[in-house]
């Protein structure tokens, strides 16, 4: 995207403390292009230098890797270098953006008076998903990231998300994906004709009004017990994903239901998927034909020959019926 300049920044720390930083990774975007990643060891600041097993089991830095680098003050001006004068981007920007200031706190230097714009933030503004953790939303835009919790991976998958939000919405700044989402919230692409008539879905909205989607994460779910055993349910064994409002269910209820089935709740669309079930009054079974990102990302996965069925709701009852008519 012409124009969209700017690094996305990724930190991870020692310790509880967060200013204890350990690793500092930065990809660079000018003109919509990812240029180049920076990653960095140091030493954690000297007051908060020490290692808890829970830090190094989440990234995998040990005080022994850090052991012959520079303390954090001596690394600090090389991510200055390379970040220059350009906007900072983080997934979840508060905390990156706190650690560097406790970082330069502890160390006893200046802190930059940093912008950051924060790509979870518009994640949550452009995309309908369950989880918005950077693994969940590179996943739902088809982004590679085999390596989180690495600074230098987690910082390039943050820049090339904000680099996708920008092209699906066509928009060339950071101020406008922060800004624009919530009243026309990401619709994908799709290669299929445009309808000359309503489809039956937007004439049940017409007809029965619905309350307006919200495009922010869903009440925590809870993960059921998957109890069902009868291998001849038509449902038992899928691993299942929802997406869109049902209308006889909540979705915890949805959940509980096909774990009866022998089936498994997913909140998002994977390589793992095996059905989606459409809502919000959707019939038929192309997904492409609805307007979310898990619906998107099915129609792209089985465009690469993934076997993902498809129900809308009418059809998803139908096969409940086995088990709900016991």
């Amino acid at each position: 995207m012409p124009g969209l300049s700017f690094a996305a920044l990724d930190v991870e720390t020692a310790n509880s403390s967060r200013g204890s930083i350990c690793a500092v990774g930065v990809a660079i975007v000018r003109d919509g292009v990812r240029l180049a990643t920076h990653s960095w060891l140091c030493r954690p600041p000297r007051s908060v230098d020490f290692f808890s097993r829970h830090n190094i089991r989440v990234h995998g830095i040990s005080p022994m890797m850090v052991a012959d680098q520079p303390v954090f003050a001596e690394r600090f001006p090389e991510v200055l270098e390379v970040v220059a004068d350009l906007p900072l981007v983080a997934h979840n920007a508060g905390f990156d953006s706190g650690a560097i200031r406790e970082a330069c706190r502890h160390s006893e230097i200046p802190a930059p008076n940093w912008d950051f714009s924060c790509s979870l933030a518009m994640s949550r503004r452009h995309l309908d998903l369950d989880s918005y953790r950077l693994p969940d939303v590179a996943d739902a835009l088809d982004i590679s990231l085999l390596t989180h919790h690495d600074a230098a991976a987690d910082a390039r998958a943050a820049a090339d998300i904000v680099l996708a939000l920008a092209a699906r919405t066509g928009v060339d700044s950071l101020g406008d994906l922060e800004r624009l989402g919530n009243d026309r919230p990401y619709r994908p692409r799709s290669t299929t004709p445009r309808r000359t008539e309503p489809r039956r879905s937007e004439t049940l909205r017409t007809e029965t009004p619905r309350p307006r989607r919200s495009f922010f994460a869903r009440e925590e779910l809870v993960m059921p017990e998957i109890t069902g055993t009868d291998p001849t349910h038509p449902l038992y064994g899928q691993t299942v994903v929802f997406t869109g409002d049902l209308a006889t269910l909540t979705r915890q209820e949805a959940w509980n239901i096909i774990a009866a089935c022998g089936a498994t709740p997913a909140k998002n669309v994977t390589k793992r998927t095996t059905c989606l079930v459409i809502g919000d009054g959707f019939t038929g079974t192309d997904a492409s034909a609805f307007t979310t990102t898990k619906a998107h990302r099915a129609a792209y996965l089985r465009a690469q020959g993934q076997s993902i069925h498809i129900l809308d709701e009418e059809r998803f009852l139908a096969a409940l019926q086995p088990v709900t008519a016991r």
